[in-house]
């Protein structure tokens, strides 16, 4: 992604608005999560590969809260979710 917003915002519904919102929040997140780790397995420096790996975990926190904000939001998603979590918890 690196900067480029993934969907076409003149064209979502304003219902979906808060829904794309969230979603192309958490690919930034997830794009910025794989810089900053791959980046730390390319440095020797200790020093530099602890600051990466620790900004990348607090990417990682935003990530949980745009999904939490997005499970607010889109009712599908959260029944997927949940049906999807209560199937894993039963193997």
């Amino acid at each position: 992604m690196l900067s480029e917003i993934p969907i076409q915002i003149e064209n979502v519904e304003f219902k979906n608005i808060d829904k794309e919102i969230m979603r192309a929040a958490m690919i930034a997140e997830l794009d910025a999560i794989n810089l900053y780790e791959q980046m730390a397995d390319l440095t020797d420096d200790e020093d530099i590969k602890k600051v990466l790996l620790d900004i990348a975990r607090e990417e990682k926190i935003h990530v949980a809260m745009f999904e939490t904000v997005l499970l607010q939001v889109d009712d599908e998603f959260l029944k997927v979710y949940s049906d999807y979590s209560l199937a894993r918890s039963r193997d």
